[in-house]
């Protein structure tokens, strides 16, 4: 996502570049499609201009240690080579010479500064060299660096609880290496930092991601369908659109996405309520795979049972249920980041659209 798509960030994402920068480490937590990853991609993309190393992991595509383990040194070694895959070019001789002669030799002095891991490797000697890189390349280049790992907490089902460990050893050496954690597990991501027998306890700076206020989206949707020449006949249009999104970032977009292309489609040049609630039933078509993808996370009944009536406001405690088995479903929805507590005893969809999903389908 462009640097202008994302909505009075500024203060925040100064903020983590400064930190990062700093030696830092950082672990921010929320729902996905919240916009975490446009976040982080920004702070990246600021850290590079600045002269940093950075490199970038999505626990989300891996599928094992090898995985993980080739992701990190790509990441890490792009910084040098400008290839993506700078480990089959390490691998593949032939491809190494057929390609340009300026990264064969930088290639070659790291070889032989640090040496390289061969493909035989197995797993485990693979992924201790991929952790060690980043601290050993800043190092030899006298850089700082600065790794995003995102989906974080998936790292311990893809290799076993043991990967926090090992991480944590390796990376509490490092002096030259900062780290972005993001995660869309919340209580999963919580208690991994903040859970005092987990490995990573107290390793990074926990942050809250800021809400937008209305007032930024307001100001932030009218500046874009005024760049489209499109006008807006009244501001209460625009409450209209930041209600019915309940301020998510990508829903309030996407509604927006789809009340221009209605214009456009219709000939108008003037956003009006009547445009904006055909829009929404646009959005929330185009979400229904989403929608429909999250809801299959919870299969049981008793979890069904409660989103459906935390949609339609009931109390999700009855006499045919007992309390402990409702708290456990309760706080799987929490874990997950479908729900959010308000207070004592109450709770909220993060995303609206999903809640107004389950009232029409359940």
């Amino acid at each position: 996502m462009p640097e202008s798509e994302i909505v009075d960030r500024e203060n925040f994402i100064y903020s983590l570049q400064t930190r990062l920068a700093e030696g830092q480490s950082i672990m921010l937590a929320g729902p996905r499609r919240i916009g975490k990853t446009s976040l982080a991609n920004e702070v990246l993309r600021r850290l590079k201009k600045q002269g940093l190393y950075i490199a970038s992991v999505d626990f989300f595509r891996a599928s094992s240690k090898r995985k993980i383990a080739e992701s990190i040194i790509d990441s890490c070694l792009e910084n040098r080579t400008g290839i993506r895959k700078t480990l089959d070019a390490v691998w593949d001789q032939a491809k190494l010479l057929a390609g340009s002669a300026k990264i064969a030799v930088k290639l070659k002095d790291l070889e032989f500064n640090m040496g390289f891991p061969k493909k035989e490797m197995d797993e485990e000697t693979l992924l201790e060299y991929a952790l060690n890189l980043p601290e050993m390349l800043s190092e030899k280049d006298n850089k700082r660096m600065v790794i995003l790992f995102d989906e974080f907490q998936d790292a311990g089902q893809i290799a076993g609880q043991e990967i926090y460990k090992q991480m944590r050893s390796i990376f509490q050496l490092q002096r030259r290496v900062s780290y972005l954690f993001l995660g869309s597990k919340e209580g999963m991501m919580q208690s991994l930092f903040g859970g005092k027998k987990h490995a990573f306890y107290r390793f990074a700076t926990v942050l809250p991601i800021p809400e937008i206020p209305e007032d930024a989206w307001k100001s932030y949707i009218n500046r874009k369908f005024k760049d489209k020449q499109i006008e807006i006949n009244r501001d209460a249009v625009l409450v209209e659109v930041i209600r019915l999104a309940g301020g998510h970032p990508q829903d309030t977009m996407l509604i927006c996405s789809e009340a221009y292309y209605t214009l456009l489609e219709t000939g108008q040049q003037v956003l009006t309520s009547d445009i904006i609630k055909i829009a929404y039933e646009r959005a929330m078509a185009s979400l229904t795979p989403v929608f429909d993808e999250i809801l299959d996370e919870y299969k049981k009944p008793l979890q069904r049972d409660i989103l459906r009536r935390l949609a339609v406001r009931e109390n999700i405690y009855t006499e045919s249920k007992h309390p402990n088995e409702v708290k456990r479903a309760v706080d799987q929805l929490l874990i997950s980041g479908v729900i959010e507590k308000e207070k004592r005893g109450r709770y909220r969809f993060v995303e609206p659209m999903l809640q107004e999903y389950i009232l029409r389908n359940y």
